[in-house]
């Protein structure tokens, strides 16, 4: 386990030294794909087949795919929202609405709310 976090870890630290806030936009993906590549090659050298490998990735991406069509979803509502200026107008109307004063019992107040209703703290919270 360590043969593979071990170098990841460091690829992904190096990436963004050299990178810094740009690193996202392509040199993390380098780092851990070629930690994928290090697992795969240890796996095979410690006698797994390819074939189960294989299996084993597809079936780590069957199980993270509701999640990430789910922020797929998300993500592509909020592109809309902005483009259209839906957030725009929100944040306007929300500041004239919401002064320094009240913001933080307005906050407490709308969050109680929705946390009773939805029967979620965390969610809330989150």
């Amino acid at each position: 386990m360590i043969l593979v976090l071990a170098p990841t870890i460091g690829l992904l630290a190096l990436s963004v030294l050299l990178y810094g806030a740009d690193s996202s936009q392509g040199a993390n993906q380098i780092a851990l794909m070629l930690g994928a590549v290090i697992a795969s090659v240890i796996g095979v050298r410690n006698g797994h087949a390819w074939k189960r490998i294989e299996e084993t990735i597809v079936a780590g991406i069957s199980q993270a795919m509701p999640a990430i069509l789910i922020l797929l979803a998300v993500g592509s509502l909020i592109g809309v929202w902005m483009i259209s200026g839906t957030v725009p107008t929100l944040i306007y109307y929300g500041l004239s609405l919401l002064t320094p004063a009240v913001f933080y019992p307005a906050a407490c107040l709308l969050c109680a709310v929705v946390s009773l209703a939805i029967g979620s703290s965390w969610t809330v919270a989150g």
